[in-house]
């Protein structure tokens, strides 16, 4: 812009001379309760379309925004901005995005007025001038109250903050440049940005870009002014303006010195220094896999309603002081990969956000592992795809394919947290150092434009030679998951050897394509706990892995470095003789307490969050779990533990909705040792339901065994009759029974406790007693109803040491 524009500009802001300039140094929330943000307010594909077909016929360069803020208390602003641009085909006009709410005065070119409309958000100008390839400025004076999104984003004027989020979450299309200067609002058009905010009182700029100075405009009123020379999309070009302090400091990274600034009021900053300590492990560890930091300085500024991207100057919630260390850490690292993964890179639309919100919340994963290790690493990897697991689909109406994401749901949890559990899996398809040369490649070669996801696939596989076709039908733009569980296996020796067979099966959650050229590992684990990983690549339904291995191995485990995302949770651990452990085993919804521990175990369990194979059915059993069962390992002996699984069938969103949805009767926990077996009603259960009708109730296994369980629906007697009244410590009579029922200890004593269970499942008696051998007691049945039942005798720590059948007859 030249300097007779500028000073035109300004002149409604301010009388005085500009400074000399010098310079200085260099949107989401992701809680789950910021989540989701349902657009409300939608407009036509075509007018999205068009915003991005404008940057064919106009290459806006830079915007100069000079802004008067001082009406805090009214809202509303007084600006006028310069637009530089190139016309790229001759005689057309050119229109930007304003909102109607801003009313437009005037628009100078050349020292003159030119002819407007302003309608519909769209203002179009009469330009005298409209030569190709030549380069015009214009400027646009306007005034009025900028808006904010219904939810989330725009402009702000709140607990004495002035500040503007270029998003509205709500809003389709979301970008909201248009909410406070005339743009080319879309994710396509770039440009270099400078800003004069004129403020008074106490409010004071500080802005994205370098510091040019400050200017006394009399009384307490100022003018600073900032310019960012890099070129970035509208959403991000920002202001943020209050009684305001940095702190700076310097970090050298891998590519040379960075300052970093944190900026917020004076009571808040020490604690926000404090909140942001692992600031500089983020920088080297972005770095590290994405390549150079793409602007001349870090920068956060405090702000009150979450935080967005804006380069060099993050606009970051003021509440996140009161939150953990932990929580900043996933926060600010998130937003500082976008400067990678949406501001250096962007999605063409917002149908790609995952494009750019997947690989930012990844980022803060990576983060976890740069600065705390490989564990901590796994345990985010696992968390965030446990909650994926748990919620996406409920929250955004479904199973959705990343990309193209719906309108409604592109702030959904798939694009944030699906999103970074792919992103998770393409670095296990590619290995660290093929990942990390792909990530870093698509920042050379696609530096300051964008990209859809197809132009993301090729970038990828142009860097690294791979075929990623496979990955991005399967995990981008399909829905659901998939899951790698071992059908059987065998080994033999051979020489020094052991040959193994793997039979892999790959189950589905939610899509009907199998996963193609999966790279799994085959972790075997022999009887001293040794372990050997192998790689394999699984293909389709079946897939069989013949694999060498140093010793003889009594398990076999896939995806035992959780290098992907799949449908499922486990947990492994070792349990020691005479030490507890907590009873709920994390992420697995399985809790296990010990029996009789005697040596040092490994203990191993999967929970599948996809359909067991219910074909092979035994008697008994008439229907099985459709959405999940679980896969139960280690070096124990039968008798060492018990375990309890809960089902949650409360409403439809409840895993077992399908089958305890209507009623709890006939519910029966189901067991096989391996899937070659039929399922059958599982050993030694108790079944808890409670109320039939609530959907909600749990099983307790009173020996656990390896192997495979799962809920299912059956003949509850069938299930629960593994004794006859006849053998065992106990014997009773008479049976049927009609007001009472004699239990004899006939080679047992000590204290007992009985439950009584009916046929559908439901506890109806209790009584707890103490029994010598040979000695009886009497348990009262006049008050059942006529029917078959079950008799469970545990002592006193929670063992079943007999049970029973018999039935009640008046």
């Amino acid at each position: 812009m030249q300097r007779a524009h500028l000073l035109l500009a300004l002149v409604i802001l301010c009388p005085a001379a500009i400074a000399q300039p010098y310079k200085f140094g260099c949107h989401h929330f992701h809680q789950a309760s910021h989540h989701p943000h349902r657009p409300t307010v939608f407009h036509d594909r075509e007018t999205i379309e068009d915003v991005i077909a404008r940057s064919d016929t106009f290459d806006i360069l830079h915007y100069e925004i000079a802004i008067d803020v001082t009406d805090y208390a009214g809202q509303t602003i007084k600006a006028a901005t310069t637009i530089t641009y190139v016309q790229l085909e001759a005689g057309a006009d050119p229109r930007f995005d304003l909102i109607d709410g801003l009313a437009v005065d005037s628009v100078v070119y050349n020292g003159g007025s030119v002819p407007f409309t302003h309608a519909e958000d769209i203002l179009r100008v009469d330009m005298p001038a409209s030569d190709q390839d030549s380069t015009y400025s214009l400027t646009v004076h306007y005034h009025g109250h900028p808006e904010r999104d219904p939810d989330w984003g725009g402009f702000y004027f709140a607990n004495n903050y002035i500040y503007n989020l270029g998003i509205g979450l709500t809003t389709i299309p979301p970008n909201f440049g248009k909410v406070w200067y005339p743009c080319f609002d879309s994710f396509v058009e770039r440009a270099s940005y400078t800003y004069h905010v004129k403020s008074r009182g106490l409010f004071r700029a500080h802005c994205q870009g370098d510091f040019l100075g400050e200017v006394q405009l009399g009384g307490d009123t100022v003018m600073r002014s900032y310019a960012l020379d890099q070129s970035i999309p509208t959403h991000i070009s920002a202001i943020a303006v209050a009684d305001f302090r940095d702190s700076t400091t310097i970090h050298t990274g891998a590519f040379g010195d960075i300052p970093m600034t944190l900026t917020a009021k004076p009571g808040a900053l020490n604690t926000m220094v404090q909140k942001f300590a692992s600031l500089g492990d983020a920088i080297d560890c972005y770095e590290f896999w994405y390549g150079p930091y793409p602007y001349d300085r870090v920068g956060y500024v405090m702000a009150t309603d979450g935080a967005l991207e804006i380069p060099e100057n993050v606009a970051y919630p003021d509440f996140m002081n009161n939150e953990s260390l932990f929580n900043n850490r996933g926060l600010f690292g998130h937003e500082l990969g976008h400067h990678w993964w949406g501001d250096h890179v962007t999605p063409r639309t917002h149908n790609d956000m995952w494009f750019k919100e997947g690989p930012a919340e990844y980022s803060g994963h990576l983060l976890e592992e740069w600065a705390f290790g490989r564990e901590a690493f796994v345990d985010v990897v696992k968390d965030n795809m446990l909650y994926v697991l748990e919620q996406a689909h409920i929250q955004d109406n479904g199973f959705q394919a990343l990309s193209p994401m719906p309108d409604a749901e592109i702030y959904g949890l798939h694009t944030y947290y699906k999103g970074a559990a792919v992103l998770h899996n393409l670095r296990g398809y590619l290995g660290d150092t093929l990942f990390r040369q792909a990530m870093s490649a698509v920042q050379v070669a696609h530096s300051n434009t964008t990209l859809d996801a197809q132009g993301f696939q090729l970038a990828l596989e142009t860097a690294t030679g791979a075929d990623l076709a496979p990955f991005f039908n399967a995990q981008v733009f399909a829905p659901g998951f998939s899951v790698f569980v071992v059908d059987s296996w065998t080994s033999s020796a051979n020489g020094g050897m052991w040959d193994v067979q793997v039979d892999i099966r790959q189950r589905l959650r939610a899509t009907s394509s199998f996963h193609e050229q999966v790279p799994l590992d085959v972790t075997f684990i022999g009887a001293d706990l040794q372990r050997e990983d192998h790689p394999f690549l699984a293909d389709g339904e079946l897939s069989t892995a013949q694999l060498t291995c140093s010793f003889e191995p009594i398990m076999v485990v896939l995806n035992g470095k959780n290098r992907l995302n799949q449908a499922r949770m486990d947990h492994e651990f070792m349990v020691y003789a005479g030490e507890n452990f907590p009873s709920t085993i994390p992420r697995t919804e399985f809790r296990l307490w010990p029996l009789n521990v005697q040596d040092s175990a490994l203990f191993r369990v999967e929970h599948i969050w996809a359909a067991p194979e219910a074909s092979n059915i035994g008697w008994g059993v008439f229907e099985v779990s459709g959405t999940h069962y679980w896969n139960v390992d280690g070096n124990w002996p039968d008798g060492t533990f018990r375990a309890r699984l809960n089902y949650s069938g409360v409403n439809a969103n409840g895993l077992d909705f399908d089958l305890y949805g209507d009623t709890e009767e006939n519910a029966l926990l189901v067991y096989r040792a391996d899937a070659n077996q039929a399922w059958m009603p599982a050993p030694d259960q108790t079944l808890n339901a409670g109320v039939l009708t609530n959907g909600s109730g749990y099983f307790d296994i009173d020996i656990l065994h390896k192997g495979q369980y799962a809920f299912a629906k059956g003949n509850v007697i069938a299930g629960l009759e593994e004794n006859g009244s006849s053998s065992g410590p106990f014997t009773i009579f008479p049976n049927p029974a009609d007001d009472h029922l004699m239990i004899t200890a006939a080679d047992a004593s000590g204290g007992f406790n009985l439950y009584v269970v009916n046929a559908q499942g439901q506890l109806v008696r209790t009584r707890s007693l103490s029994l010598r051998k040979k000695e009886a007691a009497a348990l009262e049945t006049s008050g059942l109803s006529d029917g078959a039942y079950v008799l469970m005798i545990k002592d006193s720590s929670g063992r079943l040491v007999d049970k029973k059948t018999f039935t009640v007859k008046h």
